[in-house]
């Protein structure tokens, strides 16, 4: 076996670590440069570089084949730029009697950048819109599965109650004698016997029809959980939107409170304006950091809930783009009352739950006339031989079940009374999010068709009066609160509209996004 090593000289500043797979014997001699002469082999002509490590930021990048670079004279032509490029001798085993001549790439940082700017993905933050961010709720959130696990077990329980009693079967033997002395025989006997408890078919048929109900009641329930949990996720998305604007507004009035500060402070020098403006307008500015504190930290806890419900599938430096929900015109509750009041996943796992009781209790009134158990069996005795059948069934005397069905007829009655408060408490929420809704698009109708113009043109004639010396600090800065606050409560009315439209979709199971 021959061997050829040309080590690669360490650049400090490139500080690239590369792993590579492969697949045949011929290899060749790879450094790893982080410092001297250091190698390590690679086999296969197409290289797949896994990962790099460059000025201590971790980036993954896509495989590179040799196939798509061409030497052109120091450096190499690859898709996407040009890579600086060493020639490295390989190691050929006996059975190749050729050399050959493979490409080996060190990227420098220079050529990185520009030969990889369009396959760098961005591991550590991720924008996602509301679709997405549903998508992934829904396939990973742990209250789905929970639900789903709970349709599977009411669904054990229907195979249980279609399921026969096993039979019994008994066998004794042993050996008995005749206690005559005069006779001394022994002989072994045996006993089989076989036995067969059988159900009324009132009892069987109510204990299937209330498994039955119970499944529809866990899929109801597990629909019901669906909605929820997009509705939860829709309102904390539009949380974090709001947050997100909020700040981005705060940070807009810091940058103006900013130049209104260097101009009062030129005022004060010039002595044209007291030394007491400059404190006014510290303090207000405090005000609004202290409001863009606030706003962050929403935004924080917002991310975190939202991570928090894809099971950290998002990430804690996810970012979100979308706009809040958007209609016209008002809402009438009364036009949903009826197909809310039908077909809520609540109701309808309180009618199933109230159907369940019902049989359960009927069960337990069929219980009171007992199973009967048909038997039969073969005897062997010393001097008989016998084949027996037999039918045995309990005397309901003392105990006839009155408990039972008494407890039965409670649940019954309880399962009744939560389904009343349920659709009572549905039609109030139906009424309470219709109001919401429309008191909201009443606000940003307002304030589209003249307010927030109102509030922008005065802030402006106020910082022109202030220009020109005819406005006070104090006016210009109520200009800007008023005109931020406007903007704020704009924001707020869409966000308001935006959840009040989820609720109404998780209450109606109709409305559109």
């Amino acid at each position: 076996m021959s061997r050829r090593i040309m080590p690669l000289f360490d650049f400090e500043w490139v500080h690239t670590r590369f792993l590579f797979f492969f697949k045949r014997k011929e290899s060749l001699f790879l450094p790893v440069v982080r410092g001297g002469f250091r190698w390590g082999r690679i086999m296969n002509a197409r290289i797949r570089y896994l990962r790099s490590i460059i000025s201590s930021n971790s980036t993954f990048l896509p495989p590179l084949p040799i196939a798509y670079c061409v030497p052109q004279g120091a450096s190499v032509a690859c898709k996407g730029g040009k890579l600086t490029a060493l020639i490295l001798s390989y190691r050929t085993h006996s059975e190749f009697k050729r050399p050959r001549i493979l490409f080996l790439f060190l990227f420098l940082m220079s050529g990185l950048p520009t030969a990889f700017a369009e396959t760098q993905v961005d591991t550590k933050t991720k924008t996602f819109s509301l679709p997405e961010i549903l998508s992934v709720a829904l396939a990973r959130n742990p209250l789905l599965a929970e639900g789903q696990s709970l349709v599977e077990q009411q669904e054990g329980n229907v195979l249980a109650a279609s399921a026969y009693t096993n039979p019994t079967i008994s066998v004794q033997s042993g050996r008995g004698s005749i206690r005559d002395p005069s006779m001394g025989i022994s002989i072994t006997e045996r006993y089989v016997t076989l036995s067969q408890p059988l159900e009324w078919p009132g009892t069987r048929i109510a204990q299937q029809q209330a498994a039955q109900a119970s499944v529809k009641s866990a899929q109801a329930e597990l629909e019901d959980t669906k909605r929820n949990m997009i509705a939860h996720t829709k309102k904390v998305f539009f949380d974090l939107l709001l947050s997100q604007r909020e700040t981005a507004l705060i940070k807009q009035n810091i940058q103006a409170m900013k130049k209104l500060k260097s101009a009062v402070h030129a005022r004060v020098k010039a002595g044209e304006s007291p030394p007491f403006e400059v404190i006014k307008i510290n303090v207000e500015t405090l005000k609004i950091q202290k409001e863009l504190l606030r706003t962050e930290g929403n935004e924080r806890s917002a991310k975190a809930t939202l991570n928090s419900l894809t099971a950290g599938a998002l990430g804690d430096e996810l970012t979100i783009r979308g706009e809040f929900l958007s209609s016209t015109g008002d809402l009438d509750s009364t036009k949903f009352s009826e197909r809310t009041l039908s077909t809520h996943p609540k109701l309808v796992k309180g009618q199933e739950r109230v159907k369940e009781a019902e049989k359960r209790h009927r069960r337990e009134l069929h219980a009171r006339m007992p199973n009967i158990t048909l038997s039969g069996s073969y005897q062997r005795d010393i001097g008989r031989e016998a084949f027996v059948g037999g039918i045995s069934f309990p005397i309901p005397l003392w105990n006839q079940r009155q408990g039972e069905i008494a407890k039965a007829k409670g649940v019954m009655r309880q399962e009744e009374a939560i389904l009343l408060r349920a659709r009572t408490s549905l039609h109030q929420e139906l009424i309470q999010e219709t109001q919401t809704f429309n008191i909201a698009a009443a606000q940003i109708s307002t304030y589209e068709t003249g307010l927030l113009k109102q509030a922008q043109e005065a802030l402006r004639i106020a910082q022109v009066s202030f220009r020109y010396g005819e406005a006070s600090l104090l006016e210009v800065l109520d200009a800007q609160r008023v005109f931020r606050d406007t903007q704020l409560e704009y924001m707020r009315a869409k966000h308001e509209l935006s959840v009040s439209l989820a609720a109404l979709e998780q209450l109606t199971g109709t409305l559109n996004k």
